[in-house]
């Protein structure tokens, strides 16, 4: 057989109101690195996986199918017969027989596979993958088996590895996130510091301008004022020039009081204007980190280097506990031999005392 997955794979998707998180693993028998591939697989669907489906293709169960089988029950333990649903691939090559039928003629080994996976089998046709009969038999028959295993996950030495692992990766990616957390927020305050300096720059330069008006229009006022006052101090003033100092005066009054007024009401309108960019700024902020937050989350979501540390990790965990307990079997048979060698000594001397 040939291989179609090349490495373990995780989707996850809602069929018939179930949530499952499905991993697609490559052809075992095809496979050179087996052992590092089931503990990857593992390691996607941490704390451990509900059901196995261990997928056969209908046609002569030969030597190297039985050895994958033996080998895989072999890694998992005992215990993986339990959380196990057989998986006769294409179904459609049985021509209408029943899988019931079709496994009675079978030899033996087959037989015996069937009966110790609890005659949890079913038939799959290939050629329509989608069909909602054949899919919701499936899910019926992992229902019945979650039922019987009271919805616990399968468990071994490896998965309770991983866990161990999983859990210091979420230690320290709790950590990592609560300093990039921090970061962001730095970075997102600075950005909206910048951008309120901005703000009240422009909305200053605008007062700036207002106040240039005003103080022009009050030159002119004061100058018109000494024009008049200089010209009434005349020994004889001229009535037409004092009246058009007049005028020009009155017109600069106006225009003062013009702008009085339209300075009075930008002031209402920087005022609203501040308070609008306060809460538009404010609410940029919150949308801004939360984005930057996501998108840090996205990151770490499943990410394969969280599955190399884990694989790491488990691998370290393992490794030390076989040392441990080596470590222990070594001091068992040093303190058996020192017990034998005391009572030896013992006997020595009460035989040289006599």
């Amino acid at each position: 057989m040939s291989s179609v997955t090349k490495e373990c794979k995780r989707a996850c998707g809602t069929v018939e109101g179930w949530n499952l998180a499905l991993v697609d693993t490559p052809d075992f028998i095809d496979s050179d690195q087996t052992l590092k591939q089931i503990k990857h697989c593992l390691a996607l669907c941490s704390p451990g996986p509900h059901a196995f489906l261990l997928v056969i293709p209908i046609e002569r169960y030969t030597e190297e199918q039985q050895r994958t089988v033996e080998m895989i029950l072999e890694m998992f333990r005992e215990d993986i017969d339990n959380h196990s649903i057989l998986i006769f691939s294409h179904a459609d090559r049985l021509g209408g027989e029943s899988i019931e039928s079709f496994l009675s003629k079978q030899n033996r080994k087959v037989q015996d596979l069937v009966e110790r996976f609890g005659r949890r089998f079913m038939a799959f046709d290939n050629t329509n993958p989608t069909n909602p009969e054949q899919v919701s038999r499936l899910l019926q028959k992992v229902n019945e088996l979650l039922a019987v295993n009271e919805n616990r996950h399968f468990t071994n030495e490896v998965t309770e590895a991983m866990q161990e692992a999983q859990r210091i990766i979420e230690e320290i990616r709790e950590t990592d996130m609560a300093e990039r957390k921090k970061n962001i927020k730095r970075q997102v305050r600075k950005m909206a510091d910048a951008r309120w300096r901005a703000f009240i720059s422009y909305m200053n330069e605008e007062k700036q301008e207002t106040e240039q008006r005003r103080k022009r229009i009050q030159g002119r006022i004061d100058q018109t004022e000494m024009d008049i006052k200089k010209e009434e101090q005349n020994v004889r003033p001229i009535p037409e020039r004092l009246s058009r100092f007049r005028v020009s005066l009155q017109k600069e009054l106006e225009n003062m009081g013009q702008l009085e007024e339209r300075r009075m009401k930008e002031e209402r309108e920087r005022k609203e204007r501040e308070e609008k960019e306060k809460k538009d700024l404010k609410i940029w902020i919150q949308e801004e980190e939360q984005r930057r937050l996501n998108e840090a989350g996205q990151k770490n979501l499943h990410s394969s280097d969280d599955c190399k540390m884990i694989l790491w990790i488990t691998v370290f965990i393992l490794g030390f506990v076989i040392v441990f307990l080596l470590l222990i079997i070594v001091y068992l048979i040093f303190s058996q031999q020192s017990d034998c060698k005391q009572s030896f000594w013992s006997f020595s001397f009460f035989k040289t005392a006599s």
